[in-house]
């Protein structure tokens, strides 16, 4: 059997179960082809299941160890590694979890779940150059509006309809306290990222997140900032000095 064919055969098994293919390539020793096979994928779905619980440790405790055991066994099946960083792993959970029946009267979990994806995201993001307040001293407004930018790779903005900062921060201690936690819905966006060496998460307003959504979808500073200006010239400045002072601007010509 040559190596890529081996290797088609090998994954299929993990995802089916199925050994059919793969067996026949398997030099049997104390344990036959099967039980060989059957170790490599247990010790595959274990490692999957291992990685979702390192990246959304409150999800976990939303929904219970027992739950997310199933659903995370049930996600590794229908949505494998894409990469071979594990700490990568599980950008599709949240929208997994949001579309289980399960969780229907529990929208806040898909929420939660967001948030924690998106600060792996952040704290695993490349260095990079950003724009900074230096760069764009002295330049002529026209010059001004033309200057590039995209949200820096360390910048996330999540929106959700849950109180999910206060339910992360209650959930990240011994004992959950969520008496005083207004559970009703309230669309808003959540701001996490690296600006330093440590993670940010706020909450940030309508002309924030336009900004911010607009440099996510590749601008210049100009076109930008005209999607916050329903907002306010102080509500322009407020938020350009937000992604100067949190490094949230990087030029899209460097890597």
């Amino acid at each position: 059997m040559i190596l890529a064919r081996l290797q088609a055969a090998y994954r299929d098994y993990l995802l089916s179960g199925n050994s059919a293919a793969v067996a026949p390539a398997i030099v049997a020793d104390a344990f036959d082809a099967s039980e060989r096979l059957g170790i490599h994928r247990n010790n595959f779905l274990i490692s999957l299941r291992a990685a979702l619980k390192a990246n959304f440790p409150v999800t976990l405790r939303l929904v219970g160890n027992g739950f997310f055991e199933q659903a995370a066994y049930r996600f590794a099946l229908a949505h494998p590694p894409q990469r071979p960083c594990l700490f990568e792993y599980g950008a599709a959970f949240p929208d997994y979890l949001q579309a289980l029946p399960e969780l229907a009267a529990v929208p806040y979990v898909a929420d939660v779940a967001r948030f924690e994806f998106a600060r792996v995201a952040a704290c695993h993001a490349p260095a990079e150059e950003y724009v900074s307040a230096d760069s764009l001293a002295g330049l002529e407004p026209e010059r001004l509006d033309a200057v590039p930018v995209r949200l820096a790779r360390h910048a996330r903005v999540v929106a959700v309809t849950a109180p999910v900062l206060e339910l992360w921060k209650a959930h990240r201690k011994p004992e959950a306290d969520l008496t005083a936690i207004d559970m009703a819905p309230r669309s808003h966006a959540l701001l996490v990222c690296r600006p330093e060496h440590s993670l940010l998460a706020r909450e940030i307003d309508t002309a924030a997140a336009l900004f911010l959504a607009a440099a996510g979808a590749g601008s210049s500073l100009g076109l930008a900032a005209a999607q916050c200006h329903a907002q306010g010239d102080a509500a322009l400045g407020r938020v350009i000095r937000l992604a100067l002072e949190l490094r949230l601007l990087a030029n899209p010509g460097t890597p």
